[in-house]
């Protein structure tokens, strides 16, 4: 009887997916820097779109001795929830039949690398958001918001000291082997390698980093990694009537055309997104009081976004309620680069709300200390990092060959388990961010 091979003909519908798959995980996981200190979770298929974690809260200690023979009373265990319902993300890029043929480099393998870090790149920027909602944070000396920081505030022994003790007089448990985990930005690593001997001396004696993980060294009982995709923010300058220039935004108190109480004042912050990434990355000082048009109560503001297109931008303002002072909440979003926009309304006091504002030119970088478990990264079952490329040939949508897409998709989410178990530390630098101007 013949043998009957299996040949790559009858496995290929499956195959190629299949070698993507396994190419975008590796380059995405080697990347995530942040989410590898999360504590994984698996939703089960077919079970909703929801986790539920349990977190069970410490117990009162005894404050009295037992008394002979008589029982004590129980004490109540504590329980919290924290539901997370996961999110579906995914790209796809497209690979035309002309590039598949001309060009010297391979046009496959350049998408599935291309789209593999943009998925990293998108989860590592999902994880930082949910991070920096954190409200542990610690800055150098005697510094206390972001808006005193400059740039000789640099990255130190003592305020990672200061943030190590902190997180242990919380309970925090250590991340892995007597050891917390943190990630620091390329300019935070060069402030302390250049500078502090206390690092230097630590980072000689632990020998060997593993460079393809980005571990720079173990430091004041931390094991720190580098991540070159961080949160960092610059202040510009604030909202004013003056001309709109390439980081600043004009407003114009405008007579009638929307619903702002007459002669009432606000104050404003522009931030600006990076185009690709979406980070936030640059945030305006809050304005001075800026009043309303004085006639009516139908007035609204027009504003001229900042020149500079390697941003889209938002607008926060105060409330009418608040007028001049309290939080500012978001009422534009994506504003494109030198375009007039106008606003209508007051916020209601339920939108987001703006950031914290670095002085006027000061970069402020982040970095963060984790304890175990304290956040979290669950991804649906068979569904957890997926990819695909559409098969050669025509189709109805394709009809002459004219090219093939691939891309990856990710049912996922990102969340807090334990605030107090982990910590930001905000510095300046004496190195630039490399900010798009």
């Amino acid at each position: 009887m013949a043998d009957s091979p299996i040949t790559f003909a009858s496995i290929s519908t499956d195959a190629p997916n299949v070698y993507i798959a396994r190419q975008t995980y590796r380059i995405a996981e080697r990347q995530l820097v942040l989410g590898s200190f999360a504590t994984r979770f698996s939703l089960s298929q077919r079970m909703g779109k929801t986790l539920r974690i349990v977190r069970h809260k410490r117990i009162a200690l005894p404050i009295v001795p037992l008394t002979e023979g008589t029982p004590p009373d129980a004490v109540a265990i504590q329980v919290e929830n924290v539901d997370v319902t996961v999110e579906q993300w995914g790209i796809v890029a497209l690979l035309t039949d002309v590039a598949q043929i001309t060009t010297v480099h391979p046009a496959l393998q350049v998408a599935i690398d291309r789209t593999g870090l943009a998925m990293s790149e998108t989860l590592e920027r999902e994880v930082a958001q949910v991070l920096m909602g954190g409200t542990s944070v610690f800055y150098p000396a005697a510094v206390a918001s972001r808006a005193g920081l400059v740039a000789t505030d640099k990255m130190s022994t003592a305020v990672v000291l200061k943030t190590t003790v902190s997180l242990r007089a919380k309970g925090a448990s250590e991340y892995e082997s007597g050891l917390f985990g943190g990630v620091m930005a390329p300019q935070q690593e060069a402030d302390v390698t250049g500078t502090d001997s206390a690092f230097l001396g630590a980072a000689q004696f632990n020998g060997v980093r593993k460079l393809e993980y980005a571990e720079i060294g173990t430091w004041q009982g931390i094991k720190w990694k580098r991540g070159n995709f961080l949160p960092f923010v610059k202040g510009v300058a604030a909202v004013t009537t003056g001309a709109a220039t390439a980081e600043k935004t004009q407003i114009t108190a405008t007579d009638g055309g929307g619903t702002i109480t007459s002669a009432t004042n606000f104050k404003f912050v522009v931030v600006a997104r990076d185009i690709n990434s979406h980070y936030e990355r640059k945030i305006s000082v809050p304005s001075a009081n800026i009043a309303s048009a004085a006639t009516g109560n139908n007035e609204s503001f027009t504003f001229v976004m900042p020149s500079s297109t390697a941003y889209v931008y938002d607008i926060y303002m105060t409330t009418v309620a608040g007028a001049g002072s309290g939080a500012l909440y978001k009422v534009k979003s994506d504003v494109a680069a030198g375009a007039t926009s106008v606003v209508t309304a007051g916020p209601a006091g339920t939108q987001g709300v703006a950031p914290a504002s670095p002085a006027d030119q000061i970069e402020v970088f982040m970095a963060f200390v984790f304890g175990k478990d304290a956040f979290g990264r669950v991804e649906l079952n068979g569904m957890s990092l997926e990819s695909y490329i559409t098969p050669p040939g025509s189709s109805w949508s394709n009809p002459l060959a004219q090219g093939r897409k691939c891309g990856s998709k990710i049912m996922w989410k990102s969340f807090l388990i334990e605030n107090q178990y982990f910590a930001r530390i905000e510095t300046g630098s004496a190195y630039a961010s490399e900010l798009a101007a």
